[in-house]
């Protein structure tokens, strides 16, 4: 069997697998509990979010486990709605996102909130000039997405990222789930403030991702609770998933030179294959 579906999941390396079974049967202790067990959970989280951290060269304190790019991405969102309202109501997004972020911004639209939905191109790509007039003094957040996750679509993230030099008060989520490990990606040139990943996506585990919140930069928790993740994201760590998942992200930044190449090989092999297929429409961008 050839498996294509890599951007719905992806097969857990093994090594991921072992990892995640050593720390489920040997280090179960909670994480909050004081005991040795306990310390020694908390030990391994500790050193799972450093890992995660210097992979993405940004600070162990701005990265949050989660339970994945849905959750990461509603944390982002309706964290700062919740937080910031009365700052302003107004939230700019695409028309083609994840529907983890549409549906999140529908739910905010409800409440009051107005969303601005940016058009796109015949590639899927939104325009800067457009994002620039959308732009209003109540515009509190920014959510656009790296890679698109149906056509593959690569959005300006630098670019908005330099745009919002002007505009200090506005924050920007971007939705990192597809482009992880596939697209050479720098959260701080990029100037974001909140970036969502999940693990499942670069041969980790389904359940664990992270959340990037940028220091200085606040949100409303979303859950109530032991007040766990420095109080943004209660319920008992996920302490075996969050190994897993630095170790399947570092698997996959080490592998990615190599592996992009290979992908880029078979890639132009499938363009060429399916173009000579009569009535066969490529929906990606040339230049994806």
């Amino acid at each position: 069997m050839i498996y294509l579906d890599n951007s719905a999941t992806t097969k857990p390396f093994k090594e991921v697998l072992d990892s995640f079974v050593t720390v489920s049967s040997e280090y179960y202790g909670n994480p909050s509990s004081l005991h040795n067990m306990g310390a020694q959970a908390e030990k391994l989280l500790s050193q799972a979010r450093e890992q995660v951290s210097k992979l993405l060269k940004v600070k162990p304190s701005e990265i949050y486990f989660t339970s994945g790019g849905t959750e990461g991405n509603n944390l982002a969102i309706k964290g700062t709605a919740l937080l910031h309202k009365n700052k302003g109501r107004h939230l700019i997004t695409s028309s083609i996102e994840h529907p983890s972020v549409q549906s999140a911004m529908e739910q905010l639209e409800q409440e009051g909130f107005e969303v601005t939905y940016l058009p796109v191109d015949e590639h899927g790509r939104i325009s800067v000039a457009d994002l620039e007039s959308a732009i209003r003094k109540d515009t509190i957040l920014i959510s656009i997405m790296h890679v698109n996750n149906e056509v593959g679509t690569v959005q300006p993230i630098e670019e908005i990222g330099e745009l919002l030099i002007n505009h200090p008060a506005i924050l920007f989520h971007v939705d990192a789930v597809q482009s992880i490990g596939k697209l050479p990606f720098s959260l701080k040139e990029s100037r974001v403030d909140f970036c969502s990943i999940s693990g499942h996506k670069f041969h980790g585990l389904k359940g664990t991702g992270a959340l990037y919140i940028r220091e200085g930069t606040r949100l409303a928790p979303l859950f109530s609770g032991g007040n766990q993740e420095r109080k943004l994201r209660s319920g008992t760590e996920n302490v075996a998933g969050a190994v897993a998942m630095a170790k399947a992200l570092r698997m996959t930044l080490t592998k990615a030179e190599t592996g992009l190449a290979r992908m880029k090989r078979i890639q132009k092999m499938l363009r060429n294959g399916l173009t000579e297929i009569e009535d066969v429409q490529i929906h990606t961008p040339h230049e994806n």
